[in-house]
């Protein structure tokens, strides 16, 4: 039923997320895991390498630094995506993506649309729960690559894109940018997955963030919800000011900034 596609840099880590599986999903299920222990593969090219290598329908890519919480949550994806219209589904994820440089989360508090306990080895599990609606499923534009559903048919009308995305930042953004305009994004709240990272909003990220918003800006600004004139020029500006300081923040070169947020000028 579920194919659960795995990039891999730690056998400890991978032994404890495959137990971990085998004990809650609950439906007929495979574990592949493309080992990136040498940094082989960026995380497009290994997901798309193990996608290649599946032999169920549904997709289900995840990082290996997670554990479930909920018995039985294949079949809560399997009936997700049962729905044609249904294209990724996710834990985590924003219902706006600005036209300027931004993670998922950029649109701030209120389009975030999230259920997942964080902790590091140094905090305790801390529930991040943000459910505006009250709803069990909600639509979203992006959703986190931490865990990230969809139908094989869906990846192979969309695969990652392992050439502009060849390292690991902003292939689960992109990969929604480009099914969005066909299928639905979805947040499940029926799933409680602990994840142990704060994730990083480093350089590294800002460089990919930068030639994400120059590939897609045709794209851009899009969203799952409907803002006023008023809400999104607010949120733009928000997220175009911090974007700026970042970019002088690293030194890194502005016209190449100032070029992806050119849809702002628009």
């Amino acid at each position: 039923m579920i194919s659960i596609i795995i990039c891999s840099r730690n056998k400890g880590m991978l032994a404890q997320i495959t137990s971990n599986v085998e004990e809650t999903i609950g439906v007929q299920h495979e574990i592949i895991s493309v080992n990136n222990s040498t940094g082989k593969y960026g995380i497009c090219a290994a997901y798309n390498l193990g996608a290649s290598q599946s032999k169920y329908e549904i997709l289900c890519f995840m990082h290996e630094d997670i554990k479930f919480h909920t018995l039985g949550w294949g079949q809560v994806v399997a009936d997700k995506l049962a729905d044609a219209r249904a294209g990724v589904l996710g834990v985590a994820g924003g219902t706006y993506q600005p036209a300027a440089p931004t993670s998922w989360v950029g649109a701030g508090l209120a389009n975030i649309r999230m259920n997942v306990l964080h902790s590091t080895n140094t905090t305790p599990a801390q529930l991040a729960y943000h459910n505006a609606h009250s709803e069990t499923v909600a639509e979203a534009a992006t959703v986190d690559g931490l865990w990230m559903c969809c139908r094989k048919d869906v990846w192979q009308e969309f695969p990652f894109d392992e050439i502009n995305f060849p390292h690991f930042h902003f292939y689960d953004i992109d990969f929604c940018t480009r099914i969005f305009p066909k299928y639905k994004i979805l947040i499940t709240y029926e799933i409680l997955i602990e994840h142990f990272s704060a994730g990083t909003f480093e350089r590294d990220w800002l460089i990919n963030a930068i030639k994400y918003y120059k590939l897609r800006r045709a794209y851009l600004p899009f969203g799952a919800i409907a803002l006023t004139a008023s809400e999104a020029k607010a949120i733009e500006l928000n997220v175009f000011q911090q974007a700026a300081m970042k970019t002088i923040g690293y030194d890194l070169g502005l016209q190449e900034f100032v070029f992806a947020c050119a849809k702002l000028c628009q």
